[in-house]
């Protein structure tokens, strides 16, 4: 009597695991599908940078464009030097990045088809310094070009923990979609509605600090620019091999002097600034600085 008690609850469990395993593997499914489809949504729309540089700007050919942090994207203003200066620009700098994340969104540039005379590359003392560069905050936003050999490997090779949301999105999106799920899953319902709505930038890639803001108190200092970084020859080489005039490009650093001893030419704008009404913070500038910066910059274009 047990035994036949014992094959009954046997079948039983069986039949149970197996329900789990199933509903299991159609919720994984499912939930993969989703990640995936927040993605595409994402990438068919303007909402940040990568995607608008594929689907926000029409020309295939650029004069110029402005390709940094959120120092590049704060302190030159493309609409007014394209006025000042007759030519067009577009800014695809992107906040929280560093020059591995500047040599991916150029490699992007032209992997969509898109090319450029000139490349204005603002940077900033403490990155081109950095020896051993790592992912950067923002670096989530390429995530729907995962597909693209030159976006996965840039992920496979900085991620260095075990766990890599980014690299392993490639295979099941719902990893990095549901990990990022504020900055993917989120604005992907907004780039659905409105899939022309930019995050924080102009139709020509700018953005602008208000006035509201001021830097904190410091002293004067000096500080000497040195090129360690190994992603600033990468991007000297990819200039080189596409015929990309490369203009360096410092902005204003609050009390602090950048002082260029190397072989490098720089457009050097670290102390164009001295008063605190045209600084948004100790290394952003607001409107008025921004302003500043552009009428100064034009003459090098």
């Amino acid at each position: 009597m047990s035994w036949v008690l014992f094959i009954f609850n046997f079948k039983i469990m069986n039949k149970f695991l197996k329900r789990i395993f199933y509903s299991g593997l159609v919720l994984f499914i499912i939930l993969n599908i989703i990640g995936f489809l927040c993605l595409m949504v994402l990438k068919k729309s303007n909402f940040y940078k990568p995607e608008f540089v594929e689907n926000g700007i029409s020309q295939k050919k650029i004069d110029y464009v402005v390709l940094g942090s959120s120092t590049g994207l704060t302190s030159l203003d493309t609409k007014s030097l394209d006025s000042l200066t007759h030519k067009t620009g577009i800014n695809i700098s992107m906040d929280d990045s560093a020059l591995n994340s500047h040599l991916l969104m150029l490699e992007h540039f032209y992997k969509i088809g898109k090319s450029t005379d000139k490349l204005v590359l603002a940077i900033t003392p403490w990155d081109v310094q950095e020896k051993h560069p790592k992912l950067n905050n923002n670096d989530y936003r390429f995530l729907p070009y995962i597909y693209k050999d030159y976006v996965y490997d840039y992920y496979k090779k900085l991620e260095a923990d075990f766990f890599k949301p980014l690299t392993f999105s490639r295979f099941l999106p719902i990893i990095g979609v549901s990990y990022y799920n504020t900055e993917l899953f989120y604005p992907s319902f907004i780039a659905a509605i409105k899939p022309k709505k930019r995050n924080r930038f102009d139709d020509k890639g700018n953005y602008s600090y208000p006035t509201s803001g001021q830097p904190s108190e410091i002293k004067n200092k000096v500080i000497k620019i040195q090129f360690n970084n190994p992603y600033f020859k990468k991007i000297e080489d990819f200039c080189f091999k596409k015929n990309i005039k490369l203009i360096l490009y410092i902005s204003p650093i609050y009390k602090t002097t950048v002082l260029n001893k190397t072989k490098y030419k720089i457009i050097n704008h670290s102390n164009l600034l001295t008063e605190k009404i045209y600084f948004y913070d100790n290394i952003h500038v607001n409107q008025m600085g921004r302003k500043k910066c552009t009428m100064n910059f034009a003459k090098y274009l």
